[in-house]
């Protein structure tokens, strides 16, 4: 009797750690995020022409007689500033020497190519369930997608910065800095689905805590989307963005539901079944038809 209550404490303790360690996660990255904006706003909000304090220069009566021809060069003088004007934005450098053109590009491909990882992951997921989990070899094909798309992220989602195009530091000195260590910190989850479908799921009787601690992480991933934006990158529909983003995170954190029902065996609810390979299905088309 005594060991099973010092068990059934050290397990209470345990998940108690894993919801605290959760939750100052979720907090740090909130405060990061909410600093981060607001130095943002504060830079924005600074005098840009200090210097100027005359009086504002008077303008010279227009003239009373005006030519047909006049008024044509007026109207082409100002298409040809606002096609100029127009070029200057779609050339406007963002971040490490690329275009918004260009990062826009890239980032459609990396949300897609994410996205068509997701779903297909999320279909293999749902396999494994009706198969009643008898092939191991697909868990551990399942885990080296996962760890292969956290690597990809990792690499891949700044292309101009470190670790392959610049110092760690040169990166987090350059305008968006914040949007490039949420990269970094986000490419972990999938590694953490990885290592524990490889490892902890293929047990006979897989350790509650592992479960409790996983949906932890995807409930911070969730969390952390409704604060991932893309604020350095001018002429982008942000609207737009930020609706994508929250419905993403709902669906992170309805995965993350459904992998803490997983872990509960005394709760007998069918539907549960479905819920973690459905939002993963969900998530992958989010991002495959993502766009900005």
């Amino acid at each position: 009797m005594n060991r099973s209550l010092l068990r059934q404490t050290g397990l209470a303790a345990l998940r108690t750690f894993a919801v605290a360690l959760g939750l100052a996660v979720t907090l740090g990255w909130h405060e990061t995020a909410w600093a981060d904006q607001a130095a943002h706003e504060g830079h924005e909000s600074a005098p840009q022409h200090e210097g100027h304090v005359g009086p504002p220069a008077q303008q010279e009566p227009a003239a009373m007689d005006h030519s047909a021809h006049q008024a044509a060069a007026s109207e082409h003088s100002r298409a040809d500033n606002h096609d100029g004007h127009d070029m200057h934005a779609t050339a406007t450098i963002v971040r490490g020497g690329v275009t918004r053109e260009e990062e826009k590009a890239y980032s459609l491909f990396m949300h897609r190519s994410c996205g068509i990882i997701v779903a297909l992951l999320g279909l293999l997921v749902l396999t494994d369930r009706l198969t009643q989990r008898r092939h191991g070899a697909l868990r551990k094909g399942m885990g080296a997608i996962w760890l292969l798309m956290g690597v990809h992220i990792f690499l891949n989602a700044d292309p101009t910065d470190w670790p392959l195009a610049a110092t760690f530091m040169e990166s987090y000195n350059r305008p968006g800095s914040s949007e490039w260590l949420q990269h970094k910190v986000l490419c972990l989850i999938p590694v953490a689905i990885g290592l524990y479908t490889m490892f902890v799921a293929r047990r006979e009787r897989p350790n509650p805590v592992a479960g409790y601690a996983m949906a932890a992480v995807l409930a911070f991933g969730g969390i952390a989307l409704l604060y991932h934006e893309h604020e350095h990158s001018p002429g982008m529909d942000m609207g737009l963005i930020v609706r994508q983003h929250n419905l993403m995170a709902v669906t992170s954190i309805f995965i993350a539901a459904g992998w803490l029902a997983d872990t509960l065996d005394r709760l007998a609810w069918k539907p549960k079944f479905v819920m973690v390979p459905v939002g993963l299905i969900l998530l992958g088309l989010e991002l495959a038809i993502y766009t900005e």
